[in-house]
This record gives C-alpha cells, structure tokens and sequence, in this order.
C-alpha cells in the first residue's frame, strides 16, 4: 500500500498488516451482500469512496462482517451500509465539536473514534473530507488493549476492544 513499507500478510486470510502477527479477524464478507435491498445506502456508499479516492488517492477496501474497511496499511475508515443512510467511523487524534458527529469515545488520551451518519450526497463534503484526509495521514494510532470508556451519546461505560487499526 504505501511503498516501502513492509507490510506482514496475514497466511490464513492474506490480510495486510503493519505489526506482524496484528490481532484481527480473518472472517471476510462478500462485499455485494452489504447492499442487499438497499439501493440508497449503495449510492451514498459509492460517492463516499468515489470521494475519498479523490481526496486521500490509493487504498484498498475490506469487507468484513462488522462493516467495509478502508485500508491504506492500516484501518483509516469504516463504513457500515444501511438501508437509506452509510455510518462513516475514523480515527483522529483530537476533538472535533460538531453537530454532524453522531457518536464520540475517547480511547486514549488524545485519540477519539468518531461516527458520522450521511443520508444525502451533500453530507460528503469538505469538512467531512478533511476529518478523512486526517485519519488517512495518521499513521501512529496507539492504543492500549482495553479500554472502559464513557460514551459520549448515551452518557454509559463502553467496552470496546483493541482498535483494528492500532500499530
């Protein structure tokens, strides 16, 4: 992905990774099955990457159960594929204050995971690019394995595992 980079593959699902033996799930999801019976989350889905191709240049995606990663040699988008909306989650190490966050958790100290809810095309846009740009720039994502967080929208302890893209 980023060359000069020596990337560890995983032997049994031929992931790439920067950490050699990195923790992560080898279940793969077929992509098309994502956008089963949900026509508008599809389209808001393929201007989302057209997007993020054009802002951020070559990654890879990855399609797993839980949601379809965006890869460069390390996880710096997710998107989750509904029925008439795309949940967009990144990494960014510091806070953003904005009413288009629909969920926050600090997993360390100066590194939040953030999610963003887009039902229109006109939600991807500049300010949503650049919050991208930045999670795809930031290559040193630490975090510890475990974390007990407070949930910023619903105000309860969280578990939330080792983060998939931590190096």
């Amino acid at each position: 992905m980023v060359k000069g980079k020596n990337l560890w593959t995983c032997p049994r699902c031929k992931r790439q990774f920067e950490r050699r033996g990195q923790s992560h799930s080898c279940r793969v999801y077929q992509l098309h099955l994502y956008f089963k019976e949900k026509p508008a989350g599809r389209l808001l889905y393929n201007t989302f990457k057209k997007a993020v191709k054009e802002q951020a240049g070559f990654f890879k995606t990855e399609s797993l159960e839980c949601c379809i990663h965006f890869v460069s040699t390390f996880t710096f988008a997710a998107v989750k594929v509904m029925k008439d909306k795309i949940r967009v989650s990144f990494t960014l190490g510091r806070e953003i204050k904005s009413n288009r966050i629909y969920d926050r958790v600090q997993t360390s100290a100066g590194c939040y995971l953030y999610a963003v809810d887009i039902c229109s095309d006109k939600e991807i846009d500049s300010m949503l690019m650049k919050w991208i740009q930045a999670a795809f720039e930031r290559k040193q994502v630490k975090a510890p394995a475990k974390h007990h967080l407070k949930n910023k929208k619903y105000g309860k302890q969280t578990f939330l595992p080792k983060l998939q893209h931590a190096n």
